[in-house]
């Protein structure tokens, strides 16, 4: 794998402190998302809540404000 993937990875969405990788969570922040089904079907995927920027964002998607989950920045 080169080191240009293994970058990407370490700082993905999915690896960062800000992202909400809970689906109840994700319901109750966003008035009318059962509407379109929940938050556990097709209609939101891979994608969970970026606590940071208060919008949805996929796993690898990434931001200058990326946050280890242990407290550490890039």
């Amino acid at each position: 794998m080169s080191a240009a993937v293994l970058a990407v990875a370490h700082d993905a969405c999915t690896r960062c402190a800000c992202w909400a990788d809970d689906r109840a969570l994700l319901e109750a922040r966003i008035a009318g998302l059962a509407s379109f089904g929940s938050a556990w079907g097709a209609t939101v995927g891979a994608s969970r809540l970026c606590l940071h920027h208060d919008r949805l964002t996929t796993p690898e998607d990434r931001c200058a404000a990326f946050l280890a989950r242990d407290g550490n920045a890039r």
